[in-house]
């Protein structure tokens, strides 16, 4: 297929990787010139139309997630053979399952900014009425960019809509069918219950941080049977018994038992509760700087809590642009890579509303007859209202010796 031109508009490059549905492609905008990820379904999977409608799903849905940690689509449509087609950003990196087969495991400060960026998706999916169903190490791609690295989620193949859209009959999805990678399947899930909320998504979650620290899932059996069976009934390993050398907080582990209980109402609530919950118990910050030192040691105190929350509000609320950056060359990107996407996002910075301004005092003489108000100011404005205090005092004195002077 190389060589050939999809939809009068990209021609294929060379094939990235093949997965159960398809092949994704490298392929070049015919007009633009730029570089995209076409996303084909296979031949004769496109017969079945429960799976087509699943392909079709992926693009719909994704599209609708204003996430910059949520793989980018730019089109999708029909190929002259009526075969559909998604075109997506083309990202350089590698999936968390490449980095994991790698490096074994990853740091707590490493864990935490996958948990923050994979969380900060999930919640703008979840707002928008999915559920992805299928986190898992293939389907968080660590995207490179010029400042650094960015976590997005591949992938919305088999997510579910919990709104109108699986009303109207297009959800082609049924109670008791098993879709998803059975080790991150979440109890509900495994049971092909219909009732599956996003609590899922957040014990899925919760599995990818345990092999991210341990190097192993928790739970492994020989066959599908046996492995349901203990995701239904046996509690997670505890971490420390899972990779004594990774010396994982207490925190760590109580936070682990939460994120996989097999009751979905005894789990954190929301994908926020659970990543704010994560940056407390292993003592680490979401500084929100792509590059690899995000997740910098940082204080629990309110302040610093509160600082996560704010950057969390401004992280995707905001419009997405392209960063305008050249794309990276054909040769970087990864030839195994099962799905990708353009190049990456960044939000654009938010400016501060006047009531988050710094308010300079009524007058100097104000602000010496309240000292309360000049030591909650920042250091800076605090030393020019001294100035501007000792300034004024200054000048009364003169004047006061002058007038002396004048009346005698």
């Amino acid at each position: 297929m190389e060589g050939q031109c999809i939809a009068g508009k990209y021609r294929l490059v060379r094939l990235l990787g093949k997965g159960g549905m398809g092949s994704v492609w490298l392929a070049e905008h015919l007009s633009l010139r730029t570089p995209v990820a076409i996303k084909l379904i296979d031949v004769e999977v496109a017969k079945n139309a429960s799976a087509r409608a699943r392909f079709d799903r992926e693009a719909q849905l994704a599209a609708r997630i204003r996430s910059a940690h949520v793989v980018k689509v730019l089109d999708h449509g029909l190929t002259d053979d009526g075969l559909p087609y998604i075109a997506m950003e083309c990202l350089a990196g590698e999936t968390l399952r490449d980095r994991l087969s790698a490096r074994g495991r990853l740091t707590l400060s490493e864990t935490s900014k996958i948990v923050s960026h994979v969380c900060r998706a999930l919640a703008r999916a979840h707002e928008a009425g999915l559920v992805h169903r299928d986190i898992k190490p293939e389907n968080i791609f660590m995207a490179r960019e010029d400042d650094g690295e960015i976590v997005k989620i591949l992938d919305f193949g088999v997510a579910k809509a919990t709104d109108a859209l699986s009303i109207a009959g297009m959800d082609p999805t049924r109670t008791g069918a098993l879709l998803g990678t059975p080790y991150y399947m979440s109890p509900e899930q495994a049971k092909g219950l219909k009732s599956v909320d996003s609590r899922s998504d957040l014990w899925s979650l919760g599995i990818v941080v345990f092999e991210c620290l341990t190097g192993q899932r928790p739970f492994t059996a020989p066959a599908l049977g046996p492995l349901i069976a203990k995701i239904l009934g046996t509690p997670a390993p505890a971490l420390s018994a899972a990779a004594p050398s990774a010396r994982v907080p207490a925190e760590v582990e109580a936070w682990m038992r939460k994120a996989l209980a097999v009751d979905p109402g005894a789990r954190f609530a929301s994908a926020r509760e659970l990543a704010e919950a994560f940056l407390v118990a292993s003592g680490t910050a979401d500084s929100m700087e792509r590059g690899p030192s995000a997740g910098l040691p940082g204080a629990r105190s309110p302040s610093a809590a509160a600082s996560r929350s704010e950057a969390w509000d401004t992280a995707d609320t905001v419009a997405l642009a392209s960063n305008g950056a050249p794309p990276p060359a054909a040769a970087t990107l990864p030839a195994g890579a099962a799905t990708l996407a353009v190049a990456a996002v960044t939000p654009p910075a938010v400016a501060p509303s006047a009531a988050d301004a710094p308010r300079a005092p009524a007058s100097p003489l104000a602000s010496a007859a309240a000292p309360g108000a000049v030591a909650a100011a920042p250091p800076a404005v605090r030393g020019l209202i001294w100035a501007v205090v000792v300034l004024g005092i200054a000048l009364l004195a003169v004047g006061g010796v002058l007038a002396a002077t004048l009346l005698r």
